[in-house]
C-alpha cells in the first residue's frame, strides 16, 4: 500500500505531461494519495507493535522450548 501511494503522484504527472489528463493532480487524486498513505501509517504501527509485543513473546517460548529439547536430546 505504500508503494501504491508513492507512485500514485509521479503517475499522475505522468498522465499529465502525456495529454491524458487536463491537471496535474484533481481533488480526487488527492484523496486517494491521503487515504493510501494513511492507511500505511496506521498498517505500520500495528505492525511495529504486533514485532515489539507479540513477536517478542514468541520469540522467548521457542527459545526456552529449543534449549529444554537440547537438554534432552543430548542427555
Amino acid at each position: 500500500m505504500a508503494g501504491a501511494a508513492g507512485f500514485k503522484i509521479p503517475y499522475e504527472i505522468l498522465r499529465y505531461l502525456l495529454g491524458r489528463k487536463e491537471q496535474i493532480l484533481t481533488q480526487e487524486d488527492i484523496k486517494e494519495y491521503l487515504t493510501l498513505a494513511s492507511i500505511s501509517i496506521i498498517l505500520i504501527v500495528i505492525a511495529a507493535w504486533i514485532e515489539a509485543n507479540i513477536t517478542l513473546k514468541i520469540a522467548k517460548t521457542v527459545l526456552s522450548l529449543t534449549k529444554k529439547y537440547l537438554k534432552v536430546s543430548l542427555f
